[in-house]
């Protein structure tokens, strides 16, 4: 195939998936035509087709959400997302300042409608039900990122926190400080070991002959360590009343009961934070892997990749700070401030597949020609850009034109599809029907221009090249309907 393997996975006859490869074809070829031309008037040819690869790795990903399975699932997770975030940055950023102008937003905003509607066209990637499970699977990706950056956020507080209580301990401190600081470490490390103990499943993993004497240690194990969290919270709490009354310095104030005190701290600090951080992390994994074991049961396949996604953008995303601030050192703060700004990009990606999926349900957009619909719509906002950008007529009529050829012959492939199915061989059919539509486009092209030479030859000021353009397109609607 010309542009690469279906991912709607057509089989039977009558089958209404995407349209037959030669329509498909020859839309592509118009579009691709009209793109170049564009690159070319506006002084950079690759300009509009260097956002082609993202645009076909998004609506890629918006095909591969619609798979059963959890690898082609969670592909398109990782495809989407990104290249989406991605190609929103590289139009921001590569032309700012132009896109004030409106007829190169006009431009670029038909470019990417025109590229969207081929590439969703030949992945069958554009009607409600895969508008609707990207928004919901990407959405919740999306959401287990930003929850995961929260904890990770207040994990970094409370390291950061509990590093500097044992820095100070370890360095030396007041007797005061010593024994706050011991009775903290001391409940927070015994409790995080009791949720460790808790959470491995030492029971299950002894012989069945020695679990009753297993299941009374362990018990004994778990009421101790939560004896002796809860003991050294509430000495933590009388300590801090006798500070506040002034009684825990006159008490501390003996020489060595401080320096004992200190020592203490010293010595103990390490261990106990060392302990907790320990304990932790067997907690964390022995929840993952009880989790792994289960298989996730009662979460849908769609679920559980939309969790994994997320974690992965969580990973990758530390990662790139972390390299960031590596690399940057002090120049990397300028990027921390605009970071959380980045992550409110996938949030107008979601408002516009939420016009998009309100369209689609509004019958805006036609549910099976959505992809033909749009790209048509997307070379006629490019002959409006064109005009307004004061590009020749002749660009104008050609992309209002190319517009309809590409509606025409979409949904001509479309139709042949439902009719026929993917399995009968009807290249010939639809070369032939695509080969006239595109000389009936280039024989009104080349009239529509001839008229333009002719008014101006006879310096006739009716009508400019807005005008023409938005005359263009009222013509356009007219065939549209007509057709049916």
């Amino acid at each position: 195939m010309p542009l690469g393997t279906r991912l709607d996975r057509p089989s039977a006859v009558g089958d209404e998936g995407r349209a037959r490869e030669t329509s498909l074809t020859v839309v592509a070829v118009v579009v691709v035509a009209l793109l170049t031309v564009t690159g070319f008037l506006v002084g950079q040819p690759l300009r509009f087709l260097s956002y082609a690869l993202l645009v076909g790795v998004a609506t890629t990903g918006l095909a591969l959400l619609q798979r059963d399975r959890f690898g082609a699932v969670l592909l398109g997770h990782l495809l989407f997302l990104p290249a989406g975030v991605a190609l929103a940055g590289l139009v921001a950023f590569s032309g700012v300042a132009t896109l004030l102008v409106p007829g190169f937003l006009f431009l670029v905003a038909g470019a990417l409608a025109a590229m969207f509607g081929v590439t969703s066209g030949w992945n069958d990637a554009f009607d409600r039900a895969t508008v609707r499970t990207a928004l919901v699977g990407s959405g919740l990706s999306y959401g287990v990122w930003l929850v995961g950056l929260v904890v990770v956020g207040i994990l970094v507080a409370i390291g950061s926190v509990g590093r500097a209580v044992v820095v100070g301990l370890t360095a030396g401190t007041g007797p005061v400080a010593a024994l706050l600081g011991l009775l903290a470490l001391a409940g927070v490390a015994s409790a995080c070991l009791y949720l460790a103990v808790r959470a491995v499943p030492a029971i299950q993993l002894t012989p069945v002959h020695r679990r009753p004497a297993a299941r009374a240690r362990y018990t004994h194990i778990r009421r101790a360590l939560g004896y002796t969290a809860v003991g050294a919270f509430g000495l933590l709490s009388v300590s801090v009343v006798g500070l506040l009354l002034g009684a825990l310095g006159v008490v501390l104030a003996v020489a060595p009961l401080s320096a004992l005190l200190v020592l203490a701290a010293r010595v103990f600090a390490v261990p106990l934070a060392f302990l907790t951080v320990f304990s932790v992390l067997v907690a964390v994994a022995a929840w993952a892997l009880r989790r792994l074991a289960t298989g996730f049961e009662g979460l849908s396949t769609r679920t559980v990749a939309a969790a994994v996604a997320g974690g992965c953008y969580l990973v990758v995303f530390l990662l790139l700070i972390g390299v960031a601030m590596l690399r940057l050192g002090v120049f990397a703060v300028p990027l921390l401030v605009v970071a959380p700004v980045a992550l409110l990009v996938p949030l107008a990606l979601y408002a516009l597949l939420l016009v998009t999926l309100v369209a689609l349900y509004a019958g805006v957009v036609p549910n099976r020609a959505g992809s033909s619909a749009l790209t048509a719509a997307g070379l006629v906002s490019m002959g409006l850009g064109g005009a307004l950008y004061g590009f020749p007529s002749l660009y104008v009529f050609a992309a209002v034109t190319g517009g309809l050829v590409a509606w025409d012959v979409g949904t001509f492939g479309l139709g042949v599809t439902a009719e026929l199915g993917h399995i009968p061989r009807t290249r010939r059919l639809e070369l032939y029907h695509g080969l006239v539509a595109v000389g009936i486009g280039l024989l009104a092209v080349a009239g529509l221009t001839v008229v333009d030479l002719s008014r101006r030859s006879v310096g006739v000021a009716v009508g400019t090249p807005v005008a023409t353009a938005i005359a263009v397109l009222g013509v356009l609607l007219v065939a549209v309907a007509l057709r049916g």
